[in-house]
């Protein structure tokens, strides 16, 4: 494969997915207000969102000084980095995803406008999609690395434990040098390492010839992170969610529906 650049895909959160983001209790039904925000929610995505995938694999990796170089540029991990040397990986598929900036926008105008409710499912449907998004492209680089007989690890990124989020900036500007598509206008990372639009994800998806090395290792098995049901190329169930997105308190109270 080499290179994915998918726009638009389609985009199915389920809504055990949705209520774990919104804060409700596995067994918790939706229903009365919290229903219709949900589903008014998923309707205006489908009509206003432009979700895409892109992916490229790296041409280098190196480990070997103990620092990390993807294509000649240094991100400073030491956990990944371990991760990555017990694996045995020899390269890696840097990865960006993205809700588009629609929801964003239209979480702020809801914000605006004095509408807590329709903001708070707005904004957490833009992490769900981005979590969904994340998962697919894992689900395609599985496909891709199956017919190799070669292994995906789960994915890493900056910000997450061990690994600083100005590093964000460091692979964004690889990405842009490796790619051979034009990406979209409206993504953009700060020198802080913040990312725009925020329902966007960069992310390091390694890959190893040693599934054998990789399968003692239970904790690099993509699998119980991904929420992808589906996927035929699950080898664990999904067992622990990983954390995306800004915090908001999971105690939000609903307002009554403005007549």
């Amino acid at each position: 494969m080499g290179e994915l650049f998918e726009i638009k895909p389609r985009v199915e959160v389920s809504e055990s997915e949705y209520k774990r983001l919104l804060g409700y209790p596995k067994e918790f039904n939706l229903e009365g207000r919290a229903r219709e925000l949900a589903e008014n929610t998923r309707l205006w995505y489908k009509k206003n969102g432009n979700p895409w995938i892109y992916a490229i694999q790296a041409d280098e990796m190196d480990y070997s000084n103990e620092k990390l170089r993807i294509d000649g540029t240094n991100l400073v991990s030491k956990k990944y980095m371990k991760d990555l040397k017990h694996a045995d990986a020899f390269s890696a598929f840097l990865v960006i995803v993205s809700a588009g900036e629609e929801c964003e926008k239209k979480a702020h105008q809801f914000w605006i406008e004095g509408k807590p409710d329709e903001y708070f499912f707005m904004e957490i449907y833009g992490s769900a999609v981005v979590e969904y998004l994340i998962a697919c492209a894992g689900e395609r680089l599985c496909k891709w690395a199956e017919e190799k007989n070669q292994f995906i690890l789960p994915h890493y990124s900056p910000g997450y434990p061990g690994w600083e989020v100005k590093d964000q900036l460091q692979l964004f500007n690889l990405i842009k040098r490796r790619s051979k598509n034009t990406l979209p206008k409206v993504i953009n990372v700060l020198e802080t390492g913040m990312i725009y639009p925020k329902k966007s994800m960069i992310a390091v998806f390694g890959i190893s010839n040693s599934s054998g090395v990789a399968k003692n290792f239970k904790e690099l098995i993509p699998c119980q992170y991904c929420s992808m049901l589906s996927c035929k190329f699950r080898r664990l169930p999904y067992e622990t969610p990983r954390s995306y997105g800004e915090y908001i308190p999971k105690s939000f109270g609903f307002n009554k529906k403005n007549n």
